[in-house]
C-alpha cells in the first residue's frame, strides 16, 4: 500500500506540476510556447538524442568495468538492456530502476542481486559528488544569479510563508520515529537480521569493487564521455531555439542543476523538469530585454525533457523485449 501510494502521490505531484505551468501562462504565452516548440530546430534536438544513447552505451561498459574486478561476468549487451529498463521503471516507480537492473542481471548472467546492485550503488556515489562537484562550482561563480532564481522559485511556490523549517523539523521527528520501530524490527527477528546481514555483506563488496576496478583509465574515461554527454545534449535545445541561443553557459549550468533537482520530485521529473528549467531560463531572457521570457522558457523545458522521456521509453520497451529472459548454463560453459 506505501508503495501504491507513493506511486499515485509522485504521478499526482506532476500532473500538478505540469498543470500549474501552463496556468501560469497567459493565452498569449500559451501561443508563444507552441510557437518555440514548432520553430526548435530539429537537427540540434536529434544531435542531443544521439549524445543521449552513447551516454547509455557508456554507463553500460563503465558498470562493466565495476562488475568483473568481483567476479561478475556479462556483456555489454545484457548490462545495456538492464540499464534501459532500470530506467523505464524508474518512469512509473520512483527509484526503482536501480534494484531492477539487479534483477534483470540476475536472470540474465546469474549475477547476485546484492553483488551487482552493490555495483550500481558505487555508481551512483560517483555521479553524486560529480554532480555536487558541478553544482556548487556553478552556483559559487553566479552566487547572484543562483540567488535570484531561487528567490523566485521560493515565491512562486511558498509565498512569503517561514514555515518550511516547522515543516521540515516535523518530518525528520516522523522519520526518526518510523526508522526506530524498522531497526527493532530487524533485530528481534532473527531470520530477517540474517537476510540483511548476508545481503548487506553482499552489498558491501559491490560498492568496494571500486577500489579494483583494474582498467581505472577507461572508467575515469567513460565517466567523464558520460558526464560530458549530459552537458552538451542539455546544452544544445538551447542552440535548437533562437530566443534562447543567448543564454551564458553559466545559465544553462545552472538550469542544468535545477532540473536534475526537479528531476527527484516525480517520476522522471513530470512537470517539475520542464518548470524549473523554465524559471531559470525565464530569468536570463528577461534580463536581457527579452520578453515573453517565461513562455519560451516552458517551451524549452518541455523539448527537453519530453523528446528525452520518449526516447528513453522507446528504447527501455525495446530492452524489454531484447533482454534474455532465463540464464542458460549451457551457454556460461
Amino acid at each position: 500500500m506505501f508503495s501504491a501510494f507513493k506511486i499515485i502521490f509522485s504521478i499526482g505531484l506532476g500532473v500538478y506540476l505540469t498543470w500549474y505551468l501552463f496556468d501560469k501562462m497567459t493565452p498569449e504565452d500559451i501561443a508563444v510556447f507552441k510557437n518555440t516548440i514548432r520553430n526548435a530546430n530539429p537537427w540540434y534536438i536529434s544531435l542531443s538524442l544521439i549524445l543521449a544513447f552513447i551516454s547509455y552505451i557508456s554507463r553500460a561498459y563503465r558498470w562493466g568495468l565495476t562488475l568483473h574486478p568481483v567476479g561478475y561476468h556479462s556483456t555489454l549487451k545484457n548490462q545495456y538492456h538492464s540499464l534501459m529498463i532500470g530506467y523505464l521503471v524508474n518512469m512509473t516507480i520512483p527509484r526503482a530502476g536501480e534494484f531492477t537492473r539487479s534483477l534483470m542481471l540476475k536472470r540474465s548472467d546469474n549475477i547476485p542481486v546484492a553483488g551487482s546492485f552493490g555495483t550500481i550503488v558505487t555508481e551512483r556515489i560517483v555521479d553524486m559528488i560529480i554532480l555536487l562537484s558541478i553544482s556548487l562550482l556553478s552556483i559559487f561563480l553566479n552566487k547572484a544569479e543562483a540567488y535570484a532564481i531561487i528567490s523566485n522559485l521560493k515565491k512562486g511556490f511558498f509565498g512569503e510563508s517561514q514555515t518550511e523549517v516547522e515543516s521540515g523539523v516535523s518530518w525528520s521527528l516522523w522519520l526518526g520515529f518510523i526508522f526506530i520501530i524498522l531497526v527493532g524490527v530487524v533485530f528481534l527477528n532473527k531470520k530477517i537480521k540474517f537476510k540483511l546481514f548476508a545481503f548487506l555483506k553482499s552489498l558491501k563488496e559491490g560498492v568496494l569493487s571500486i577500489f579494483k576496478v583494474k582498467k581505472v583509465w577507461s572508467y575515469v574515461l567513460h565517466t567523464l564521455l558520460i558526464w560530458g554527454s549530459y552537458l552538451i545534449m542539455f546544452a544544445l535545445p538551447f542552440w535548437a531555439i533562437d530566443a534562447t541561443a543567448g543564454v551564458p553557459i553559466s545559465g544553462m549550468f545552472l538550469a542544468f542543476i535545477f532540473g536534475a533537482v526537479g528531476i527527484s520530485f516525480t517520476n522522471g521529473g513530470m512537470g517539475a523538469y520542464p518548470l524549473l528549467i523554465g524559471i531559470t531560463t525565464a530569468y536570463y531572457i528577461n534580463n536581457s530585454g527579452g520578453s515573453d521570457g517565461l513562455a519560451i522558457g516552458n517551451a524549452l523545458g518541455m523539448v527537453i525533457w519530453a523528446t528525452q522521456t520518449i526516447f528513453l521509453i522507446l528504447l527501455g520497451l525495446i530492452s524489454l523485449v531484447l533482454m534474455p529472459r532465463k540464464y542458460n548454463t549451457d551457454e556460461k560453459r
